[in-house]
């Protein structure tokens, strides 16, 4: 495949997400419960996806060739003042995103992680149900809590 090509197919594609980009931004910014309850759910499965992406040999691959391709444009460029600057703010919007991304992983799988202990605690016989959704708790409430439990422990050994 000539180079001529790929650029074409490298083209089409992005005019494609550009596309879709504008029409998601357009229906994020109407009043229609239904829609933004549907652009939420598409959301959610981009990020799941971009987050299972980036985290792939594929995702490490890519973020390697964008270092490799910054590398040859700064050599084109002598590594001037502008390139540097370009480097820094594609950089810090990669990274901005990417804190986003992250913490929503981990929100999802703590919250996934607690409904399931949520459900250990209430089809367990002796369980303290009190603890189910121990998350609402402020700081202080679940460190009397743990000092409970603590004390608990030490009475058992």
């Amino acid at each position: 495949m000539m180079k001529s090509e790929q650029l074409e197919i490298l083209i089409s594609r992005f005019s494609k997400w550009a596309d879709s980009a504008s029409g998601f931004v357009a229906e994020l910014l109407s009043d229609d419960s239904d829609q933004k309850e549907m652009i939420s759910d598409r959301l959610e499965i981009f990020t799941h996806r971009f987050a299972k992406w980036t985290g792939s040999a594929s995702g490490f691959v890519a973020a390697l060739l964008s270092i490799f391709v910054w590398f040859v444009v700064g050599l084109v460029y002598g590594f001037s003042q502008g390139w540097e600057r370009g480097l820094t703010i594609y950089i810090g919007v990669i990274t901005f995103l990417m804190v986003f991304l992250i913490q929503r992983g981990q929100n999802k799988e703590l919250s996934i992680l607690q409904v399931k202990l949520n459900e250990l605690i209430a089809v367990t016989k002796h369980a303290d149900n009190r603890l189910i959704n121990v998350e609402d708790l402020t700081e202080k409430e679940i460190s009397a809590v743990q000092e409970i439990h603590h004390k608990i422990g030490e009475e058992d050994s």
